[in-house]
């Protein structure tokens, strides 16, 4: 049997990862490669226990640091393991800095890489996920895309072989465990009977003072309380910027909670305010109206869904009270066994 190597590190990958990693082993010797890139108990090892993902054979525990720092020793890291596997292929999901880093440990061994997620792309292209995406892509061989979407977008770059609109691996993972979802999270008791639901992570938000005060007026103006479940990252801004005690009355912090916990909360929602590429599509998978706090989406054929609206950094609730589920063939892209048809795919190519 051949060797596959799969490299995760994010919170995104591990919910990918969940049904992937059990359909890629019907046909490859699996090693599991974590580089660390979150490290937070809640943001990495309590995903692989909820999802049941099996153990990493290779933990980095890649120090944190500045993005370049990071990916540094992530690339010498994963070099190093896969010189010693030395896999028939090595597979990376998404668009992190472990995405792009595995993708270059694995040209420079001249590894046949596949890219599950290939083609995504946003108009900004100093996007620190945009820059992973383009670069993986350029050294990939295997392109496995969610939708016709990406599949456009890599022939509009050249790319004319190996390239399989697969569908949503997000899906696939929603769909297996959706039966273990709970009425309500444990951690967080006395859930309002209506609420709105905010997460926000990505640089461009909660890095940039303006914009972060720019959201969180925004808030203020809605009719209903926001359930926030708080990024280490934007806490961590939230007191630099002096904004934590200036947070407005609608406003509940929580502490992050899991996979099976988000899609709880999601579900009980009226309504999703993200900057989340995976939080946008669970919601719209879940049929729940989502509001980007950016100025761009990359996942523009959800759009068409009638469920999602771009709304930047300074929006008004009073504008989208009317937001319901519009052009079902949307959905169709989605229904599909997406891991299944990775595997299998590459088993033929192999």
């Amino acid at each position: 049997m051949n060797k596959a190597a799969l490299i995760v590190g994010a919170r995104p990958q591990f919910i990918k990862t969940a049904p992937l990693i059990v359909e890629l082993g019907r046909f490859w010797q699996m090693v599991l490669i974590h580089t660390g890139q979150h490290y937070d108990f809640m943001m990495s090892e309590n995903f692989f226990r909820e999802l049941s993902i099996p153990s990493p054979d290779y933990h980095l525990n890649i120090a944190p640091g500045s993005q370049g720092k990071q990916t540094g020793r992530m690339i010498e890291g994963l070099e190093s393991v896969l010189k010693y596997e030395a896999p028939e292929l090595v597979v990376v999901v998404g668009d992190t800095n472990s995405t792009m880093a595995g993708a270059i440990a694995s040209s420079k061994l001249r590894l046949p890489l596949a890219h599950v997620e290939a083609g995504d792309r946003a108009r900004d292209k100093y996007l620190p996920e945009q820059i992973n995406r383009v670069i993986t892509d350029s050294i990939a061989e295997y392109f496995f895309c969610p939708s016709n979407t990406e599949v456009l977008n890599l022939k509009a770059e050249g790319k004319i072989e190996n390239i399989c609109d697969s569908g949503d691996v997000i899906y696939d993972c929603l769909r297996q465990f959706e039966k273990y979802i709970p009425e309500a999270p444990s951690a967080i008791p006395h859930l309002p009977p209506e609420y709105i639901l905010t997460t926000l992570h990505r640089a461009d938000a909660v890095d940039n003072r303006e914009n972060m005060e720019s959201i969180l007026q925004s808030l203020e103006t809605a009719h209903l309380p926001i359930l926030f479940p708080i990024h280490p990252r934007t806490l961590k801004r939230l007191h630099q910027f002096n904004l934590f005690d200036r947070l407005p009355d609608n406003i509940r912090l929580v502490n992050p909670v899991g996979y099976l916990d988000i899609l709880s909360l999601i579900r009980r929602a009226s309504l999703i305010v993200t900057d989340s590429g995976g939080i946008q599509r669970e919601a719209i998978y879940l049929k729940k109206p989502v509001l980007i706090a950016r100025p761009e989406t990359e996942w523009l054929g959800l759009e068409k869904s009638g469920l999602l609206k771009i709304v930047g950094y300074k929006f008004d609730f009073n504008e989208f009270s009317s937001m319901h589920a519009g052009d079902r063939s949307v959905f169709d892209y989605i229904i599909r066994p997406a891991s299944k048809t990775i595997a299998e795919t590459l088993s033929k190519l192999f």
